[in-house]
């Protein structure tokens, strides 16, 4: 009676009962599928080409993205003054939609520390418009200070997940930034224009106010902006106050907000959406890393990127690629001996394999595999005659195995596939247990 083993990267059972007495046999198929390679591979094939930026020293092959992904535009929604309708409407919108926002939060303004700290472990920053929304520029130097740190300690204390590191001026109206750099890496005011891809100054990063103080009150024309960022290979930053009638600053409507969500959700091959702290943190990394390759095997390949930034603050994985070697039908990535994520894209006809890793998080391994294949579709055939099928790669070989015991294996054919798939016919006739398994075969 033969079972079926997928070998090595996934793993199932197909178990024939050749049952005695019966005209026709009796079939179970088990499958228990491993995540360890479907997890890890995926393939896109595409023309278009998405900005690179050589930041650090970054050698030919390898490429790092302007954003992750590769993708043409990062997109950031910002909420500021705490308007309860960001937490009644706006959080459980974005939560629905998958996507992360930015509330600057007015520390002596907020109602419930508790459902910021549940926006905070979904992944929102929650990041400092001071303590009293204070005029910045026209205060004390003393008032200053004790705006800035006092904001973000408060913030600090109540949010466990994350440090407090971005500001957003009250009015937009810029203090001294030497002084807010001693306690912030990023500033944001309203100047409405998109962010370039590398900025020169931090402290005074633009956005756009949504709401019937401007043009930006209809989902198409809040999308005409994230259009123009995919257009100019830029950052958009969305700030947002009011929301429906929470009687807040520059009101915006739900349904206008939840159009732009939607279309930025759904078109998350063009958009980048993320925290504002978060594009910040990729940005600076990407453009001070350096990526070196070590070691070149030939069936493995490795590489280190680093950068001199502090790892406790700047530890955002941003996008690497290089051309997949060529002869190897697909490749696996670890970081510090770690399974991470790794894409094989198409552009312009080029193969490259693109994975995010974290620059200082340790060594970079590409090695040589295969995608994820499949054997199954057991078919018996009386009075003895066995059919599997192997969902494979185009142009790879793979070596059918059979066992009685799981120990000892023997090799059954072996079959290149011109197509995805191949038929392997087998002697199904002995009465005893029979395991099959496919493997890979370099």
């Amino acid at each position: 009676m033969p079972f079926l083993w997928q070998h090595i990267y996934f793993f199932g059972f197909v178990r024939i009962h050749q049952q005695r007495n019966l005209s026709l046999p009796f079939m179970k198929i088990f499958s228990a599928n491993s995540p360890i390679i479907s997890s890890l591979i995926i393939v896109l094939i595409g023309t278009s080409t998405a900005s690179v930026s050589f930041g650090g020293s970054v050698p030919a092959p390898y490429q790092l993205g302007t954003w992750e992904g590769f993708r043409p535009a990062a997109i950031s929604y910002t909420f500021d003054d705490d308007c309860s309708n960001q937490y009644a409407i706006a959080v459980p919108m974005f939560h629905a939609a998958g996507i992360k926002m930015t509330l600057f939060t007015v520390t002596s303004w907020v109602t419930s520390w508790a459902q910021l700290q549940t926006a905070a472990s979904y992944g929102d920053e929650i990041a400092s418009h001071t303590v009293t929304h204070a005029d910045l520029p026209n205060v004390s130097a003393t008032q200053l200070t004790n705006e800035l740190a006092n904001s973000q300690s408060i913030i600090n204390s109540y949010i466990t997940n994350q440090s407090c590191l971005t500001i957003a001026y009250p009015n937009c109206d810029v203090p001294n930034t030497a002084i807010v750099g001693q306690y912030y890496f990023a500033g944001r005011v309203c100047s409405g224009s998109l962010v370039g891809s590398t900025p020169v100054v931090f402290m005074t990063l633009s956005s756009f106010i949504l709401g019937n103080t401007g043009a930006y009150t209809t989902g198409a024309s809040i999308n005409s902006l994230a259009d123009s960022a995919v257009t100019q290979g830029r950052w958009c930053v969305y700030l947002t106050h009011a929301i429906d009638g929470d009687n807040g600053y520059s009101p915006l409507s739900s349904a206008a907000l939840q159009a732009s969500v939607n279309y930025t959700s759904t078109n998350q091959s063009k958009f980048w959406v993320e925290t504002f702290g978060n594009v910040v943190r990729y940005i600076k990394e990407r453009a001070g890393s350096s990526v070196t390759e070590t070691t070149n095997t030939g069936d493995s390949i490795t590489v280190q990127v680093t950068n001199t930034l502090d790892n406790t603050i700047y530890n955002y994985p941003i996008t690497l690629r290089r051309p997949l070697p060529a002869n190897w039908p697909a490749a696996a990535v670890t970081q510090n001996g770690q399974p991470i994520s790794a894409q094989l894209v198409t552009v312009n006809s080029t193969n490259y394999v693109m994975f995010d890793v974290v620059p200082n998080g340790g060594d970079v391994v590409l090695t040589e595999t295969v995608l994820p294949f499949t054997l199954n579709n057991a078919a018996l055939t009386p009075p003895g005659s066995l059919t599997l099928q192997l969902n494979g790669q185009s142009n790879v070989t793979y070596a059918l195995y059979s066992s009685t015991d799981l120990l000892n294996w023997l090799w059954v054919q072996t079959s290149t596939l011109t197509g995805t798939s191949a038929i392997f016919t087998v002697d199904a006739s002995s009465n005893s247990i029979q395991f099959y398994r496919a493997q890979w075969a370099p």
